[in-house]
């Protein structure tokens, strides 16, 4: 043979084999700067955003197709001579290829990948930013949510039977929610989730409960609930692991109470949940509540059961006091099924039901009566606005053993139209009662509905048990005539905590008060974080405090909301 076929066939091969290792160098090294952008806003789709396991299979594809193509210069140079022998790579070339392979798969654990998805596996949500390694296992995602409220009450319309100056409740704003928190999953089973609220300062989230006519400089007093302010609203971790379906979780949280419990502070249809959905989350729910139990659903159902204490931070049930006997422990259940789902036409149907029971409510002793224990138990809320903090429907501390709330709940939704409702029942063992007393009990219910007129869907989430705010198809860009999302909603709640008004019994008589709420409200949501709400309600309240203390008022209210 001679010296020019054999240094052409030497050249060709080193070539051939420097451009197999250039190749996959090339293919380690060319990895985009940023990952590749979000797809559009969505709710129903995942992100499948490149990860470095796709360029480890398109470097060993790169070897293989080398291996073939030096296989075949050997045989054109050898005149077809090794076109039977198998394409053979050197030990330092094999060496060298297996190094970057190693390489490569190292650096891909490493890698962190900001994506767009949805919070869950089952939630039909808004996408959030997300940090998460290529796997999945683990993430952390941020929590922001800025609720601005100002309301205007009407004038001229006092309470009957009661001083002016107590009749009417006072226009002004109020930070609602001010989240700052995060959420994520480490080691794959593993969640956490940290929210602190620095909303509701200046004592707009104080109850004052109005407690009759009275003579004095006030006709106020303390009511319970939480919500004094800044708080922790969310501290938990949780496991699901070999639990799956189910999730356990201890910490501080909202434990699912309800249907309107269940729906998100930011997906709700009005500034507040009705006041018969709230009474119930009040009891033994609400945000902060220090819990233990466990949460799960499959593809039709939701189903959790909860231990809950007292809420972080809370504030005195009594005042003056000066101890605490002890805290308030009860369990909270919830079960839904949802056996219609379509999300393609939004066509969905809940049912559920749901209860609250408190084994052993908070123990307070007040100065009023040294070493005298009392166990109080109160149903109390604002007319479904935080502007102003005095509180009309309010039974007033009952001295009580037990107390529960129960409830059923149901929905409907299909294409751009919801209608939801609820009713419960609620009472309370009284805690030695005089002769002739008996153990109250109360009600309430409410129907919404909303009808989103660009057309976009409140999509059904089987992770929450409940529905998420629309998803504007078109943001608000005014120059390509894009509106963003616009939808109409209302609203009636009704809620009696009046029981043995009639009785002979003083003590029998509970004046907690009548209240009708009608409401009607615009939502526009430019986007994904923003939203706008311009409210409107008419409040009829009866015996608030005591018998034939009535009246009723209006409200415009607006809030800006930003969260993700």
């Amino acid at each position: 043979m001679s010296k020019t076929p054999v240094f052409l066939r030497a050249a060709l091969l080193a070539s051939a084999a420097t451009f197999a290792l250039s190749g996959a160098a090339f293919a380690q090294t060319a990895t985009p700067s940023t990952p590749p952008p979000p797809p559009k806003h969505h709710h129903h789709h995942d992100v499948a955003a490149t990860t470095g396991s796709d360029r480890l299979d398109l470097l060993e594809k790169r070897v293989e197709e080398q291996a073939e193509e030096i296989h075949e210069l050997r045989s054109q140079l050898n005149g077809g001579a090794a076109a039977a022998a198998p394409a053979q790579v050197t030990a330092t070339q094999f060496q060298q290829l297996q190094t970057q392979v190693t390489e490569q798969a190292e650096a891909t654990k490493k890698q962190a990948l900001v994506t767009f998805k949805p919070q869950t596996v089952f939630q039909h949500e808004k996408s959030q930013p997300t940090i998460s390694s290529p796997d999945g296992k683990w993430t952390f995602a941020p929590i922001v949510m800025a609720q601005g409220d100002y309301a205007d009450y009407s004038k001229g319309q006092p309470l009957t039977g009661a001083p002016t100056k107590d009749s009417l409740k006072s226009s002004g704003e109020n930070f609602r929610r001010a989240w700052i928190g995060f959420q994520g999953t480490f080691d794959g089973d593993f969640g956490y989730k940290f929210v602190y609220d620095f909303g509701g300062s200046n004592g707009d989230e104080t109850y004052q409960g109005f407690a009759g006519a009275g003579t004095g400089s006030s006709s106020y007093t303390t009511s319970t609930g939480a919500g004094t302010g800044p708080h922790i609203q969310s501290a938990w971790v949780s496991y699901k692991g070999f639990l799956d379906p189910f999730t356990f979780k201890i910490g501080a949280m909202p434990t699912p109470a309800n249907l309107g419990d269940a729906t998100g502070a930011d997906d709700l249809l009005f500034n507040e949940r009705p006041s018969p959905s709230q009474l119930s989350r009040g009891l033994d729910g609400d945000d902060g509540r220090e819990s233990v139990g466990f949460i799960g659903n499959g593809a039709i159902w939701n189903a959790s059961l909860f231990m809950t204490g007292d809420t972080v931070g809370k504030a005195p049930l009594l005042a003056p006091q000066t101890t605490y006997g002890g805290g308030q422990e009860a369990v909270v259940g919830r079960a839904v099924i949802a056996p219609w789902q379509d999300p393609e036409t939004n066509f969905n149907v809940h049912f559920g039901g749901n209860f609250g029971y408190v084994i052993h409510p908070a123990e307070s002793t007040s100065t009023a009566t040294p070493g005298v224990t009392t166990y109080g138990i109160t149903f109390s809320d604002r007319p479904e606005l935080r502007v102003d903090n005095v509180t009309y429907l309010n039974t007033g501390a009952i001295n009580a053993t037990s107390a529960y709330s129960a409830g059923l709940e149901g929905a409907i939704s299909w294409g751009p139209l919801l209608v939801q409702g609820e009713n419960f029942w609620y009472g309370v063992e009284r805690n030695n009662p005089a002769v002739g007393v008996q153990n109250p009990d109360f009600s309430g219910w409410y129907a919404e509905g909303s009808w989103v007129i660009t057309g976009e869907p409140r999509p059904y989430n089987i992770a929450a048990g409940a529905f998420v705010r629309p998803s504007p198809d078109h943001p608000f860009n005014p120059g390509n005539g894009d509106w963003g999302a616009w939808e109409l909603a209302g609203r009636y709640s009704d809620t009696d905590l009046d029981y043995g008004i009639g009785s002979a019994i003083s003590g029998d008589r509970v004046f907690g008060g009548l209240q009708k709420i009608w409401s009607a409200g615009i939502n526009f949501y430019p986007d994904d974080v923003l939203k706008f709400m311009f409210d409107f309600q008419h409040v009829n309240v009866e015996n608030i405090g005591a018998l034939g203390i009535n009246g009723q008022y209006d409200t415009v209210e607006v809030r800006t909301q930003v969260s993700f």
